[in-house]
């Protein structure tokens, strides 16, 4: 039967094509807006995952990770006094602007830490090391982000400026994309302060190391009973930024209506593809059922149709949906991870399989006898 089903849909290659291309563009389209949709997650809290740590304190009401506000020594030393703690990283992170080697006036995102004890910090350095952002001035960018800098030779050591002084690239890393699109930035604390007007005690982050959750607790509600000052866990944090990002500008609701859009689309080309063979085969499944076939061999002919549809228009869409991934790199970040990959197989062959239903309740309801009429 399964020879028999899909020289059937092969035979009329027009419909088989309609089918395929139906389900190709339905899984290119899950898998695309899914991937973006994990790169906006990425893009926009990725930064705090990689820092590190199991508690952030902030001011109270921070809404994500680029907007906070300065805050002094003194909210470390209110987390220190909790023994428990066994160290306070500082970290600056802000917006600034500053102007490209052809003078233009572009936006960056500032991240200022301290090279030897962030360790995980910057995470893919193709050229340097982050020892090298210990001088004043030095900064990394992100070799995707070369054109906004306008930088068109060898972009190490080359130069641009901010708030008036002027900055020297000393190391390349690859793939750390910003939310915003304004480039990530690596630099030490000392020269982040120093562009930010901040004191040598300040940071827009305190972030600590515990050695459990329920030190955690205890930390957090410390630190949350101050009225400006406000923790969270690292995975709370990394919600809000998510949330404020993602959620809060509607762009995870776009994609998702564009995914659920593809889906449709998917289930109605491939239903009446399905349908019309069904039709056109329906003398010859009659005869089947009219010598003893039983219903099982009779749907099999429909669901190994709808099968060979859903991998080889799967497989064209993954590889369709690699292709976009690879074109649009340098601008957009399309995360095709393991688990989306496999949740996208399992949606696709749901997929056929709820577009054969109308197939199969048309095959189960055939009367021999009204075929041969």
């Amino acid at each position: 039967m399964r020879r028999i089903a899909i020289r059937s849909l092969l035979h009329d290659r027009g419909k088989a094509i309609a089918a395929l291309a139906g389900v190709a563009f339905a899984t290119t389209l899950l898998l695309v807006q899914s991937g973006v949709y994990l790169g906006f997650l990425e893009t926009s809290a990725g930064l705090i995952s990689r820092v590190g740590g199991d508690v952030w304190i902030m001011a109270r009401g921070t809404p994500a990770l680029e907007f906070g506000d300065p805050l002094s020594s003194g909210a470390r030393l209110l987390a220190q006094a909790n023994p428990c703690v066994q160290r306070a990283r500082a970290l600056v992170v802000s917006l600034v602007q500053f102007r490209n080697a052809e003078g233009e006036a572009r936006t960056l995102s500032l991240i200022g830490f301290d090279p030897r004890r962030s360790p995980g910090l910057p995470w893919t350095m193709v050229r340097g090391l982050p020892e090298d952002l210990l001088g004043p001035g030095r900064v990394t960018i992100d070799d995707l982000d070369t054109e906004q800098f306008r930088i068109s030779d060898d972009p190490m050591g080359a130069t641009f400026e901010v708030s008036g002084q002027t900055l020297r690239i000393a190391g390349l890393t690859h793939g750390i994309r910003s939310f915003t699109l304004s480039p990530f930035t690596f630099t030490d604390l000392g020269t982040a302060r120093r562009l930010l007007g901040l004191r040598e005690d300040e940071a827009h982050y305190w972030v600590l190391d515990v050695p459990d959750a329920a030190c955690a607790e205890r930390v957090i509600a410390q630190v949350n009973a101050h009225p400006d000052l406000e923790a969270l866990t690292t995975a709370q944090f990394r919600h809000r930024s998510e949330h404020r990002w993602v959620v809060g500008s509607g762009a995870g609701a776009a994609l998702g209506f564009t995914a659920l859009l593809g889906l449709i689309v998917g289930i109605v080309i491939v239903a009446q593809t399905l349908f019309t063979i069904t039709r056109e085969h329906l003398r010859e499944l009659g005869t089947l059922k009219a010598l003893g076939g039983l219903d099982r061999e009779i749907i099999g002919f429909v669901a190994w149709q709808a099968a060979f549809l859903a991998v080889v228009g799967g497989l064209i869409g993954s590889g369709i949906a690699f292709a976009v991934s690879a074109l649009v790199s340098k601008f957009l970040l399309v995360l095709l991870t393991g688990p989306l990959l496999l949740g996208s197989a399992l949606t696709v062959i749901l997929m056929c399989a709820l577009a054969s239903l109308s197939s199969i309740r048309k095959v189960l309801h055939l009367e021999p006898a009204e075929v041969f009429k």
